[in-house]
């Protein structure tokens, strides 16, 4: 038997002598290898923390001592040692393993999160609820450097050194967000890290070897003993033993989809298909090759949003700001005051993070700024953090904001055109995967809203926006419905909308949460209209999160698919 085969909970990680520990760190590297090998998953950073969680939990003890990840992406070996072993080929699958730390999931899970940057916030609400309460367990927060060009950590950072409590900030430093790490900290951490944060109040200790498990140990047990706020430097290597992470200059192999264990190599894939992410990308490399003003902002989304190459070649128009989404909007709505025309690349989760900015500093001011929102809808594995369905909701309501979204490829380039000329804000909403292919003939190229599919006096007409048209058209193949595509949802075309409900049955299909979307828009303009008619709604539930699990599926089980429109048209009632 294994060692880690004997891990059941951290107390046997304790109940170990010091000299199997390299021995289990071994093994839980080999786990994670295999394990991403399987399903996929976050493999770089979490192989660059193995010594260090392993060290973590032989001092501290989990659930009465907290231990807060920054995000989670790096806390693999966490679950392994935490009573998910045997779960662990589960993994972002649907009904397995969560993709980040949760909660519900096990009790030494101390809080759950998929943004960067909370840890530190975390921790010093943490302490300072302990220390009211009166309650016993210490608190550390592991924080990956990348989270540092988030402001959230320093406000966290400013409040934890003043508050009198007992955070453990232990700085997991790779060098690495996603890609390489940009910005001044980044440097000073190189520099004089140690003048940095005593200068703010904290004992600094480091750096450390973060792959010296013992070394580790006697840090953190001599930070343990601390009366006052700690940061500890540790220095680790992102893909750690497995050599074609390690090689990865570009990411480290932070998320990897399953792969051959023998090379690396990925064995499953799209088969060469075009994403959205690098259809846009491709467009944008025309536009900057011929408009001088286009400028591109990313907030540590360059791989994510396939920006590699236009970075390469365009790089004092590409600007990667780090994980810092509020700087992003705000560094955007700068440019565009300038007369430049800035496009902001950006998932929609992330975009999540700088809702006043796109309020208070972009849409106020009516600068022409263009976001482009990748991930928006459904987005599998990555789970309840990770979807992008709250975007619409929250911006739908924003005067002067255009929000258009693709059915097909050739969609893109007419609405980036349109968004460009119109001297105003505007969203462009496209999922994550492939695109779907060219735009039939038979479908105009209008961006405001087109029928898709028409029919003389039909049954009931579908209203969509964005890529479920291509279901909706399907659905009407061979049965007496029409489809209209809704192409800027603030920008309803009103006589098509009443062309519509003569047929005395909508059917709004939409993949966001069900308040605040298209079907509000929808239901707005008809009764402003003064027409009647049944409306029925396809979407998210309203009072429940969708978590991990394979997108595909979760639509068929949310009635987001041709057999669902089709009930949803052929209800009664």
């Amino acid at each position: 038997m294994s060692l880690l085969e004997r891990i059941a909970s951290p107390a046997d990680v304790r109940a170990l002598g010091p000299d199997e520990l390299p021995t289990l760190c071994a093994e839980l590297r080999e786990a994670i290898i295999t394990t991403c090998g399987s399903v996929g998953g976050h493999l770089g950073a979490s192989l660059g923390a193995v010594e260090l969680i392993v060290a973590l939990h032989r001092v501290f003890r989990t659930p009465v001592d907290r231990l807060v990840f920054d995000v989670g992406h790096q806390a693999y070996a966490h679950k392994l040692l935490t009573g998910r072993r045997d779960r662990m080929s589960t993994l972002r699958q649907a009904g397995g393993v969560a993709p980040f730390l949760d909660p519900s999931e096990s009790e030494h899970d101390a809080f759950g999160a998929g943004h960067a940057s909370t840890a530190i916030s975390i921790g010093v609400g943490l302490v300072e609820g302990l220390r009211l309460r009166q309650a016993p367990g210490q608190v550390v927060a592991i924080v990956g450097d990348g989270a540092l060009t988030g402001g959230e950590s320093f406000e966290g950072l400013n409040h934890a050194a003043v508050a009198g409590g007992r955070l453990i900030t232990v700085l997991n430093d790779n060098g690495m967000s996603i890609s390489a790490n940009v910005g001044a900290v980044a440097g000073m951490l190189r520099r004089d890290a140690r003048r940095f944060f005593e200068s703010l109040g904290f004992t600094f200790v480091g750096p450390v070897d973060g792959h010296d498990v013992t070394a580790l140990v006697e840090v953190l047990r001599q930070a343990k003993e601390s009366r006052k706020p700690v940061v500890i430097h540790v220095r680790t290597h992102k893909g750690r033993g497995f050599e074609p992470a390690e090689s990865d200059a570009t990411t480290r192999g932070h998320a990897m989809g399953p792969y051959e264990l023998r090379d690396g190599k990925l064995v499953r894939g799209r088969d060469g298909k075009t994403t959205w992410s690098e259809a846009f990308a491709r467009l944008l490399e025309t536009q900057l090759a011929t408009n001088p003003k286009l400028v591109v902002v990313t907030p540590a989304m360059l791989e994510g949003s396939s920006l590699g190459p236009l970075a390469a070649r365009f790089p004092d128009r590409v600007f990667d700001v780090g994980i810092a989404e509020q700087h992003a909007v705000t560094f955007a709505a700068g440019l565009a005051k300038v007369g430049l025309q800035p496009i902001v690349c950006i998932y929609s989760t992330f975009l999540q993070r700088a809702v006043d900015q796109l309020i208070h500093d972009v849409v106020l001011p009516r600068l022409p700024v263009v976001f482009a929102v990748d991930r928006a809808g459904l987005v599998g594995a990555d789970g309840a953090t990770h979807q992008g369905v709250f975007d619409l909701s929250f911006s739908r309501p924003l005067p002067g904001l255009s929000i258009t979204a693709p059915v097909f490829e050739d969609d893109l380039g007419e609405l980036l055109h349109s968004a460009l000329e119109r001297g105003a804000p505007a969203m462009i909403r496209f999922p994550r995967g492939v695109v779907m292919g060219s735009r039939p003939v038979d479908i105009d190229a209008a961006t405001r809203t087109r029928w898709l599919v028409s029919h003389e006096r039909p049954d009931a007409v579908f209203v969509t926006h964005g890529t479920l048209g291509v279901m909706a058209r399907e659905a009407c193949l061979g049965r007496p419905f029409a489809a209209l595509d809704v192409h800027d949802v603030n920008a309803i075309d009103r006589v098509k909308l009443r062309r519509a409900a003569e047929s005395g049955v909508l059917v709004v299909a939409e993949e966001v949460m069900p308040r605040g979307g298209l079907f509000g828009a929808i239901t707005e303009v008809l009764a402003l209209e003064g027409v009647s008619c049944s409306v029925r709604q396809v979407s998210l539930p309203a009072d429940a999160v969708v978590r991990h699990g394979e997108a595909r599926e979760q639509r068929r089980q949310l009635g987001l698919s041709v057999e669902g429109f089709v009930q949803a048209a052929s209800r009664k009632s």
